[in-house]
């Protein structure tokens, strides 16, 4: 068996961080069939579409031009840049990546339609047909989205597009899976409302509630963005206690008839004494009184609040 076939195997969109980035991939498989390479890193397929090879990776990078928007697929074709247009062709943009030892081009962006545009742009630069200028470059890119909004297919003469990737009516993106602008977050991140970002209204991105207990699976909710801290959650012990002040055990567990919880690091729940921990368990029973409530963590503030003079 080859070697990528045993990669293959071992390699899961599971292992993926970045649900955008999976998606695509899935999208590509759909009408091209199973990649050339599949790891837990990216899945490759050689000369489709059009393109020399085409690189979707588990990433989901933020790029500001020509509007916000995530990068994650990569297409590139064979063409001999000179050197000399390299320095102005990479002040047009940075999804534009130039090989003169391999004599390729690559784009990065979000979709086969907007590297086929960046590409479409190298090769008219080269050919001399226009000049390397950002604003030749964003001017086609954003004519490009503009065509996609109004309901409009994108087409070059040399690329195909067979998967129709540049249709408005395609089922990827009317099943929502991304936008051109990126109006969804990165993994373990959850919308808060509208922010500006180079000048374009973007989503308010913040980290999501990291823990939440729930008393009916006897167990703590971990939600995605867990992973950074969950090292740090069990080193530091934490535990349950009740109104009466006694440490009941692991932060998670639950015996029978237990009501509501109040969950705290051990170092600071012995350091609160009995008589503290049976006033800060009273305290979030009053403030999260039921026991059997799911969904966002209420923190309730261990020691009662000082009232302001």
């Amino acid at each position: 068996m080859r070697i990528n076939e045993l990669l293959a195997e071992r390699a899961n969109y599971n292992n993926w961080d970045h649900q955008e980035s999976a998606d695509y991939s899935k999208y590509l498989e759909k009408h091209f069939g199973s990649p050339d390479e599949f790891t837990n890193e990216q899945t490759v397929w050689h000369n489709i579409d059009g393109f020399k090879r085409v690189v979707c990776r588990d990433e989901y990078i933020l790029h500001g031009s020509p509007a916000p928007h995530y990068d994650f697929v990569y297409c590139y074709v064979d063409l001999e840049v000179p050197e000399d247009m390299s320095d102005e062709l990479a002040k047009c943009s940075g999804s534009i990546l130039i090989d003169h030892l391999k004599n390729e081009v690559g784009a990065r962006c979000g979709s086969l339609t907007a590297n086929a545009t960046t590409l479409n742009f190298v090769m008219d630069v080269v050919a001399g047909r226009t000049e390397a200028s950002k604003d030749e470059y964003e001017k086609r890119i954003l004519g490009m989205k503009a065509m996609f909004d109004n309901g409009e297919k994108y087409e070059l003469d040399w690329w195909p597009d067979e998967s129709g990737d540049a249709d408005p009516e395609n089922e990827y993106y009317k099943e929502g899976y991304i936008t051109l602008e990126g109006t969804r977050c990165w993994k373990g991140y959850e919308k808060k409302g509208m922010k500006t970002m180079f000048g374009k209204r973007v989503p308010n991105c913040v980290k999501r509630e990291h823990v939440d207990f729930c008393v009916n699976c006897h167990s703590l909710v971990l939600h995605e963005s867990l992973n950074e801290n969950l090292k740090k959650w069990f080193k530091d012990k934490w535990v349950r206690m009740g109104p009466g002040g006694k440490i009941r055990g692991s932060c998670g567990g639950k015996s029978k008839g237990e009501g509501k919880p109040k969950c705290l690091p051990l170092s600071k729940a012995r350091s609160l004494g009995k008589k503290g921990r049976a006033s800060a368990a009273r305290r979030k029973r009053r403030k999260d009184p039921n026991p059997n409530r799911r969904g966002k963590a209420i923190n309730v503030n261990t020691k009662k609040k000082k009232a302001k003079k």
